[in-house]
């Protein structure tokens, strides 16, 4: 009996607020209602999470190396609290995440809204992650953000299939499904995501008619490749590309060379030899053998090295994507571009070929004291990396995106976190997306942030939002950031200090444009060529 009276006074606050409702943790888990099933999710304080939900069916069996289909329906309700695996890839000493589990079966994404949205409907941002196409996770930390949601929005991570997986060419696949889009498995699988964005999310708080599309490195090449592929029209609203490499070097095709590349599908027949796949086999012997092996099977036949990527397969990406964008082909929705002060780490990771050292040799030597005074050694070949493989790239579509019409904003990030300052000499790929999603804390190398970091990041979350939320990143008291237009060519720099600056290394870029562009030209006049 003591030992009660002495745990009474403990026990007093938690009866009270059984009987007062106020324990938030015996609240049931937040649901909602999808046009396949009932979601139970989880909470991150305000912000409910719906994580591993199916968007499209398993691509396993009779269903790999096909469009996506829809996803089946489940009767009663279904936990979503866990991530499901990544999708099937390489393992990579280069990944930067846990990579395991992993499996075929990976078609999900994963939702974080405020559990209490308000009467009016959220705009929705929808991540699509990088890794080169071949790899990658929508489950990564510093991605998936309730602090994002908890500024208004409706975040979605998608995960869509990856290197063989998701972009196999091999003629027998045209000639077995001559009605499917071909090869592009990986982009079809994001725009069935955002179909189901639009069926579905209102049910999560947000607005299927205000979307944003945003992704960094591969998955910016995506969201430029959906500004033109014809079954992605209507289907977002604004577009955010950070540090893409996609909009001016040549995509390959399937069965012609695109320049230096060779038809994809001769790399396609290659892997499926190594499956066993002959010539005397016909297509549906093909197919058959290719989708009897097992997903180790599979994973054997590659690595981190191999290059499967998009084609321009003449349907979902009917041109080359500069050229489209040239053309007026795209949807003139807002766009926000930009890249960081040391995109070459990229370079220095993956080393080889596309080691900056590599990059370099492509700007003659008696140009580089024009192009780049004052720079030499690792310097230059990291800021000649930058500017051909992203800051190039960049302002070319953004170019091409404000001559549609749309308007457009630039942007160049060289605020370095206060742990990193000594450690690396700018902003390395890939760190833009903490600060944009405010997961610095889960960044396993900053132990920890300083007052400027958390205000840069806030800062950026905040200008990213507001452009989603009306496709103007201006407004609520940030300092003003002006479209970008030829006439005004203004780059917003988030560095120590935030300043405008007027076409920033405008000589150097257009360089490495007009030569992207006679690439570009040169690839596709050959292509014409050929048989």
């Amino acid at each position: 009996m003591q030992r009660v009276l002495l745990l009474l006074p403990l026990l007093l606050p938690l009866l009270l607020g059984l009987l007062l409702g106020g324990c938030a943790w015996l609240s049931p888990p937040p649901q909602v209602v999808t046009e396949q099933g009932v979601l139970s999710g989880g909470r991150a304080g305000a912000v409910a999470f719906f994580k591993g939900v199916p968007y499209a069916a398993a691509p396993v069996g009779a269903l790999r190396w096909r469009p996506p289909h829809a996803a089946p329906a489940w009767s009663g309700v279904r936990a979503a609290r866990r991530y499901a695996p990544n999708c099937a890839q390489p393992v990579s000493a280069v990944a930067g995440f846990v990579q395991q589990p992993m499996s075929e079966d990976c078609l999900t994404l994963n939702v974080w809204a405020p559990e209490q949205p308000g009467s009016e409907p959220l705009p929705v941002m929808v991540w699509i992650h990088g890794g080169g196409y071949s790899l990658g996770s929508g489950n990564r930390a510093r991605s998936n953000s309730p602090a994002l949601a908890a500024e208004g929005v409706v975040l979605v991570t998608v995960n869509y299939r990856l290197s063989v997986f998701g972009f196999l060419a091999h003629p027998a696949a045209r000639v077995v499904h001559p009605d499917d889009d071909y090869a592009n498995y990986g982009l079809q699988d994001v725009v069935m995501a955002l179909d189901w964005v639009q069926r579905n999310i209102a049910a999560f708080g947000g607005d299927p008619g205000r979307v944003t599309v945003f992704g960094e490195s591969a998955g910016a090449g995506i969201v430029n490749a959906l500004l033109v592929a014809p079954p992605a029209a209507g289907k977002f609203h604004r577009a955010i590309s950070q540090s893409a490499s996609v909009g001016l070097a040549p995509e390959p095709y399937p069965n012609r060379r695109a320049g230096f590349l060779p038809p994809a599908e001769r790399q396609g027949e290659a892997f499926a030899a190594g499956l066993g796949v002959t010539p005397a086999m016909t297509p549906g012997e093909v197919m058959a053998r290719l989708r009897s092996a097992s997903t180790a099977q599979v994973l054997s036949l590659v690595s981190d090295r191999d290059r499967y990527t998009p084609v321009i397969d003449g349907r979902f990406l009917p041109d080359q994507i500069g050229t489209l964008l040239a053309a007026g082909r795209q949807q003139a929705v807002p766009y926000l571009t930009g890249g960081n002060s040391w995109e070459a780490s990229l370079g220095r990771d993956i080393g080889g070929g596309f080691a900056p050292a590599a990059a370099a040799r492509l700007v003659p030597a008696a140009l580089r004291p024009a192009l780049y005074p004052g720079l030499e050694g690792d310097a230059l070949d990291d800021a000649i990396f930058g500017d051909l493989v992203v800051l190039a790239g960049s302002r070319y579509v953004a170019e091409q995106m404000a001559a549609a019409g749309a308007p457009v904003y630039r942007y160049f990030l060289s605020y370095v976190p206060t742990a990193r300052r000594g450690r690396q000499p700018g902003v390395a790929h890939e760190d833009d997306i903490a600060f944009v999603m405010q997961t610095l804390d889960a960044e396993p190398d900053l132990a920890r942030l300083s007052v400027g970091d958390r205000e840069r990041s806030q800062l950026m979350s905040r200008y990213w939002v507001q452009f989603a939320r009306t496709g103007d990143p201006n407004g609520g008291g940030r300092p003003p950031w002006p479209a970008y237009t030829p006439a005004q060519p203004a780059v917003l720099e988030i560095g120590d200090t935030l300043s405008l600056r007027q076409e920033p290394f405008r000589d150097r870029l257009d360089f490495h444009i007009a030569s992207g562009l006679r690439l570009l030209e040169r690839a596709r006049s050959a292509a014409r060529a050929q048989p």
